[in-house]
């Protein structure tokens, strides 16, 4: 098991990686609109079509797959890389240009850095089953068509040859559609390996696993689903209820006849390498020119037959896998029900900058900084701690039109949050934020675009249906967060509000109507004179003089607390309101239902080495809505609030800490 300080480093790495290989895709507009539509997406692998057979049947297979797959309303998304890019989707100009090429560098997945880095070599990297199941999962692309999988080569256990295509299903969780193992291979000794790295190996409607041209191999099948939807259920239920990471191998029978004639020249082949006394490396090589010699066209004809059989199978299964995400899943009863969010999130996604520098900041000139990119948003960053503490929240947001965001929406709906996204234009940006730390870790200044926002449209009362509480951070239009409020408000849900910044915070302020639906707010203390809408410009100027010099609590309180108190008693009855004060803690004040004065607390901040705080206060509002949903008190729930902001305050790779789904509350 991990200690806790290593999961943050290994995931500062992955949200580093990841960054990089997002800013070179390229994906195709049919493929980002159908992913961001959530209608099925089918992975194809592009060493089919420039290594599996020769021009122009290589490219009339490609365009038969296309059209099996659209038939059945699939959107086909052929995966290759091209002068640096990585291509989500082709162009069928792209494809035949790919499918005549003859020099395509055949790119597994240890290959794809090196080829995006060489601008000397072929223009064209052709993917493999492994690094096309990488690519197809970073894009969000659940299912991948391909004829067969590589294995552990004949006297694997002496040559260790062994394909990369096995550990990639081990860590990657895409279902992979093939005609099982080429019988040139140890489909035993395979199907051993993929059972220790706990890889799900199902065979379609057959209890005999296939060998690829072939249906039968003599080898029982591990298991035996007759229906896509019973091997949708079965992914599904092993990544959302068991956490698996691993893909899912689904071998389907190749139908064709011709493929027994090319099975029996493979067995003809391997009884004379036993006689020739070839062993070892030399096998698969002599095996694949005899079987090319014996079989003329008939391998080439039932290859493309196989891979036809399982586009239509793949197809089936991605069809599936929309519709459950669509709440539509049926299952044993292990398997959690699908229910309506109790709470609603309404805000930004946001890829996230952050820059520390290593000494004092030094403004007008160039600052050696420690630099990380991550998943962050306002919104998205509450979405995120909700889910990873099991509140299941669902997230309305925006991205742009590339394959940026819906990776990041991919790995926020792993998280346990729904997402339903507004329609992008082709030409829209995922937002992006930048911000530039001082050396303390807190923050010195930010860069924000935010265009795509714009685009959340106001929720309507279905939305609101078995919704306990709202959250709204301020990116989306000021009209569509004072309508959503109203609406929340008078469907009896309460209503959380992060300014998010001080001009929106002084903008919606002015808003008696906005102001009085909210049941919480959350501001910092900047953001909390900006709302105060009072004509105590002397006393804010205490306050923040107080701040600044670090003065005790017993003479900086009371002035904060009068400000706030004017402040909640604008909002709701029974309102309580959060200030986030940085080093010097968190401060709180109820309005009374009696007509009380406003209660005020005061909570201490613990002394600890900030590595990143763009997400601690969104971890602490998702952790304090967490806990008042499961019905502490607004004290308890601060208390639980502030461990999840400490976790993210020590967390320099993400802004919400992957540990915060370790918290439990008591």
């Amino acid at each position: 098991m991990f200690a806790p300080r290593q999961i943050s480093v290994r995931r500062q790495h992955f949200a580093s990686l990841q960054w990089r290989l997002f800013s070179s895709f390229r994906v195709y507009p049919a493929v980002e609109a159908a992913l961001k539509e959530g209608r099925p997406v089918v992975a194809l692998e592009s060493t089919i079509v420039a290594h599996g057979m020769p021009f122009p049947q290589n490219l009339e297979l490609s365009q038969k797959l296309a059209s099996i797959l659209r038939a059945k309303g699939v959107e086909p998304a052929t995966i290759a890389l091209h002068k640096g890019d990585i291509k989500i989707g082709l162009h069928p100009d792209e494809l035949h240009e790919l499918a005549e090429s003859g020099d395509a560098v055949k790119c597994t997945t240890r290959q794809l850095g090196l080829f995006l880095a060489n601008q000397k070599g072929p223009s064209w990297g052709a993917t493999t089953v492994a690094s096309t199941m990488f690519l197809a999962h970073q894009a969000g692309i659940q299912t991948f068509v391909t004829g067969g999988i590589g294995g552990v080569h004949r006297y694997g256990q002496d040559t260790l040859d062994i394909s990369a295509d096995l550990l990639e299903l081990s860590r990657t969780p895409v279902v992979v559609v093939s005609a099982g193992i080429k019988s040139i291979l140890d489909i035993s000794r395979t199907l051993e390996v993929l059972e220790t790295y706990s890889v799900p190996v199902v065979t379609y409607q057959s209890d005999e696993f296939p060998a690829f041209f072939s249906p039968h191999s003599g080898v029982a099948t591990p298991a035996r689903c007759d229906t896509a939807a019973e091997i949708a259920a079965a992914f599904s239920f092993n990544q959302e209820t068991f956490g698996l990471r691993s893909g899912m191998l689904v071998a389907v029978p190749n139908s064709s006849p011709a493929g027994e004639a090319v099975e029996a020249a493979i067995q003809s082949a391997l009884a004379e390498a036993v006689d020739q006394n070839i062993f070892g490396p030399a096998v698969t090589p002599f095996i694949l020119k005899r079987v090319a010699q014996m079989t003329a066209g008939e391998s080439l004809r039932s290859n493309m037959a196989l891979v036809e059989n399982n586009a239509s199978v793949g197809a089936d299964i991605a069809i599936e896998l929309a519709q459950q995400k669509g709440g539509k899943v049926k299952g044993p009863s292990i398997a959690h029900k699908k229910q309506r969010s109790r709470v609603v999130v309404m805000g930004g996604s946001v890829l996230d900058y952050i820059a520390k520098p290593t000494n004092d900041l030094i403004i007008g000139t160039s600052n050696a900084t420690l630099t990380t990119e991550s998943d962050g948003g306002v919104a998205r960053n509450i979405a995120e701690t909700l889910g990873r503490l099991g509140s299941r929240p669902t997230l309305y947001t925006a991205v742009g039109a590339d394959a940026r965001g819906s990776a990041m929406l991919s790995r926020l709906r792993e998280n346990n949050c729904e997402v339903v996204v507004s329609p992008a234009k082709a030409d829209d940006r995922t937002p992006t934020y930048l911000a530039v730390l001082n050396r303390d870790g807190d923050l010195h200044v930010a860069c924000a675009d935010m265009d795509a926002m714009k685009r959340i449209e106001p929720l309507d009362q279905s939305a609101m249906e078995g919704v306990e509480i709202l959250i709204l951070d301020s990116n989306p239009p000021l009209n569509v967060l004072q309508r959503t409020a109203r609406l929340a408000f008078e469907s009896g849900v309460k209503v959380l509000w992060e300014p998010t910044s001080v001009p929106k915070a002084s903008i919606l302020s002015q808003e008696d109507k906005f102001i009085s639906c909210l049941s919480y707010a959350t501001p910092n203390l900047d953001e909390l004179l900006a709302m105060d809408t009072g004509d105590a410009n002397p006393e804010k100027s205490r306050v923040c003089e107080a701040f600044s010099k670090k003065l005790t609590s017993k003479e900086v309180l009371p002035l904060l607390s009068e400000i706030m108190f004017r402040v909640v008693n604008r909002m709701d009855i029974g309102a309580c309101l959060l200030v986030t004060l940085g080093r010097n803690g968190i401060a709180m004040v109820e309005r009374s239902r009696h007509g009380r004065n406003p209660e005020f607390s005061h909570f201490l901040a613990d002394n600890i080495v900030v590595a990143n705080a763009t997400g601690a206060g969104d971890s602490l509002t998702g952790a304090f809505v967490h806990a008042i949903l499961l019905g502490k008190t607004p004290e308890e729930a601060v208390r639980f609030g502030v461990q999840a902001a400490r976790l993210s305050l020590e967390c320099s790779g993400a802004a919400v800490s992957p540990e915060v789904s370790q918290l439990i509350i008591r």
